[in-house]
C-alpha cells in the first residue's frame, strides 16, 4: 500500500490541538465534549463526531481575519456540535459535512447560536472558540449550563492561548461577553510573545456584548460595526 500523504504543518497544529482538547483532566460537573460520550444523550461516537466536526471547522477556515472568543459550550449549543456559537438546527441539516451527536428527535435549537449564525454564518473571515472549549453543567443534571469555576477557567485559558497563538494566529480578537474579556485581558501580554514569536502581530482584544440575556441587539450592532457588516450583508 502506498505511504499517506503527509500532513501540512496546519493539519499538523489541528491535530495536536484536538488531542489537546479530548486528553485534558477535568473537574466535576465539566464534560469534555471531545472525549466522553452520554449513555442516554450521545449516538454512538458522539465524541469522535464532534472532533470531526471540530477538524472540518478549522480546515475550512485556514487564516481568519477575526476570532469571536465565548465563555463556553451550552448544552443546547456547541455542546452537542463541537464548534462554538453553532447548533444542530443550524449547522447539521442534510447535505453539510457536520454530524448531529444528540439522540434527541428534533436538533438542539440555541438562542445564542441562532443569533450569531443569522449574522456570520457562510463568512470565512470570522472563527468562534470558548474560554473553555468544554460543557460545564450542574452535578447530576447534564442538559444544564453553569459558570466554569476558576480552575476550569485556567485549563481552557491554555488552550485559548493555544488556539490563539497557532490556529487563528493573525486574527483581531473579538471578546463576547465580559468574562471573555477579562480572561483574554490576563493573557494579552503572553498571546502577544506567542504571536511575536511566529512572526504575527498582535493588538489587543476588542469587546462586544453576549447575545444571551437580552443582548442580542447590542451583540448585533457591536459586532456588525466590528466587521464592517452592511445591512444588505445581514
Amino acid at each position: 500500500m502506498p505511504e499517506p500523504a503527509p500532513q501540512k504543518p496546519h493539519e499538523e497544529t489541528i491535530e495536536k490541538f484536538i488531542s489537546r482538547l479530548r486528553r485534558v483532566e477535568l473537574p466535576d460537573g465539566v464534560f469534555n465534549i471531545y472525549s466522553e460520550n452520554h449513555p442516554q444523550h450521545d449516538v454512538r461516537a458522539g465524541a469522535a463526531k464532534r472532533r470531526e466536526n471540530l477538524r472540518r471547522y478549522i480546515k475550512a477556515l485556514p487564516d481568519p481575519k477575526f476570532a469571536l472568543i465565548g465563555l463556553c459550550p451550552g448544552y443546547r449549543g456547541a455542546r452537542f456540535t463541537g464548534i462554538p456559537f453553532t447548533d444542530e438546527a443550524h449547522l447539521c441539516w442534510p447535505g453539510t459535512l457536520f454530524d448531529r451527536t444528540g439522540t434527541r428527535e428534533q436538533p438542539w435549537r440555541e438562542r445564542s447560536a441562532t443569533c450569531v449564525m443569522d449574522l456570520i454564518g457562510g463568512r470565512h473571515e470570522v472563527i468562534c472558540w470558548n474560554v473553555v472549549p468544554w460543557h460545564c453543567h450542574e452535578i447530576g443534571n447534564p442538559l444544564s449550563n453553569a459558570e466554569p469555576n476558576a480552575k476550569t477557567l485556567e485549563l481552557g485559558a491554555a488552550e485559548l492561548e493555544f488556539f490563539l497563538s497557532r490556529i487563528a494566529t493573525r486574527a483581531q480578537v473579538v471578546a463576547v461577553g465580559n468574562v471573555a474579556r477579562d480572561v483574554l485581558a490576563t493573557l494579552d501580554a503572553k498571546l502577544a510573545a506567542a504571536r511575536k514569536s511566529v512572526g504575527a502581530t498582535h493588538v489587543s482584544p476588542l469587546h462586544v456584548r453576549h447575545p444571551a440575556h437580552g443582548g442580542e441587539a447590542e451583540f448585533r450592532e457591536g459586532l456588525t460595526k466590528l466587521l464592517g457588516i452592511a445591512p444588505d450583508d445581514e
